[in-house]
């Protein structure tokens, strides 16, 4: 799939060949974007950080709004965590697959969890971007969520058929993480932290709702050594609107662009951001569920775009953006946990527990155009499967005030 995807920014890239006689030249100081931020079941509670590949703070107020859908799977999967330092020793001698025979069940002290993901997930965006001064601007994103079947018109890339199809026709095998096996076009995402509080959405529920709060200040830094290189800063501050997690998180994010103009009608701009967020600095509930043990989430991020103009005076843009983001769990946990397999699973059983102990990764590849307004769409895959949605597409409009 990522080969198809790679052959379609190519084909973008010969069509801009085309349009080098454009008479107006222009400068375009920023990368379109959209919300890429991936509906992973767990990260959608948080509020997230992203890259903001902006020259210099934007003269007009703008809003944007943005629709995504993503599938989530992964079979129902129960997991030990032992208490007693010695019964982790001895589970650390075992395989994770084979972790259940190091111990008996009803005489080992320890904690568990459990995780089921089903369904393709919604996710909506609404964000105005408000001019404060020559440096500075402020940014108020909502967000909200909704778990659907996938049968809908809405979700032909992110539906259950089409995802086997692709792994049955393609690459992947016939049926390679159970879909078939637990049925096709159902919703339900359930969990049970190890602190027993619980959480059931079923198709047709809203969720993760939240507000995220943005301060950006661009300080003018390296102005002497490129007119082409500028930096920003990000504070953030989420509020969880969730009954599952109503909480505060904070974070600081760092943000580059550099732009390289290849003739008068295009140009090339990379991006580069880095940044960090605190969990759930504040809770307001003390039966928040835990999505991740670790407090602090890191995020890294990489973009390139190629863009240039029409003699119509319309922008159009190709990029490819990559994200990086630190693990939900803390990683020494993986050594000792012990999955419990459903008796229904068999391939991939245990991707649901596993991947919250490694790195969040996923290529976003997004195609823009522009006039007065920006126009985005972007398709998203993770390609390490890494319990991320094995496909994420979404749209998003732009408009100034």
């Amino acid at each position: 799939m990522f080969y198809r995807y790679l052959l379609i920014f190519c084909f973008g890239f010969l069509y801009c060949n085309a349009q080098q006689d454009t008479l107006q030249p222009f400068y375009k100081t920023n990368i379109s974007k959209p919300d890429i931020l991936s509906t992973h079941s767990f990260g959608v509670f948080t509020s997230r950080l992203q890259g903001h590949f902006e020259m210099t703070a934007q003269k007009k107020s703008s809003v944007f709004i943005g629709l995504k859908s993503g599938n989530v799977w992964s079979p129902p999967l129960l997991v030990y965590i032992p208490k007693n330092e010695a019964d982790r020793v001895r589970v650390r001698t075992y395989n994770w697959d084979q972790a259940h025979r190091a111990f008996d069940e009803n005489t080992i002290e320890k904690d568990s969890f459990y995780i089921a993901n089903d369904g393709v997930t919604k996710g909506f965006n609404l964000n105005f971007n408000i001019y404060l001064a020559k440096k500075h601007e402020l940014i108020i994103d909502f967000r909200t969520h909704l778990l659907t079947s996938g049968k809908s018109i809405f979700s032909i890339l992110t539906s259950d058929e089409f995802i086997e199809k692709f792994h049955e026709n393609i690459a992947g095998g016939n049926d390679p993480f159970d879909r078939k096996v637990f049925g096709f076009n159902k919703a339900t995402i359930n969990y049970v932290d190890r602190n027993s509080n619980s959480m059931t959405i079923n198709s047709g529920d809203f969720f993760a709702t939240g507000i995220k709060t943005s301060y950006y200040y661009y300080p003018g830094l390296f102005k002497r050594l490129s007119q082409n290189f500028k930096v920003n800063f990000g504070a953030h501050l989420g509020t969880n609107l969730s009954k599952y997690n109503s909480a505060l998180d904070l974070g600081l994010s760092t943000n580059a662009i550099k732009l390289y103009k290849l003739n008068t009608s295009s140009q090339i701009n990379v991006g580069l951001s880095v940044g960090v967020l605190r969990k759930n600095i504040i809770d307001f509930k003390s039966t928040n569920l835990d999505f991740g043990t670790n407090a602090f989430i890191a995020n890294l991020e990489s973009s390139l775009e190629y863009s240039f103009k029409t003699k119509q005076d319309v922008i159009h843009a190709f990029g490819a953006n990559f994200y990086l983001q630190s693990s939900l769990n803390k990683k020494e946990e993986l050594d000792y946990i012990i999955p419990i397999r459903h008796p229904n699973a068999f391939k991939s059983w245990g991707q649901g527990a596993l991947n919250l102990y490694k790195n969040i990764n996923y290529w976003s590849f997004i195609y823009s155009f522009s006039k007065k307004n920006t126009t985005y769409f972007y398709v998203q895959q993770d390609l390490t499967l890494n319990n991320n949605p094995d496909i994420q597409t979404g749209v998003g409009y732009k408009f100034s005030l």
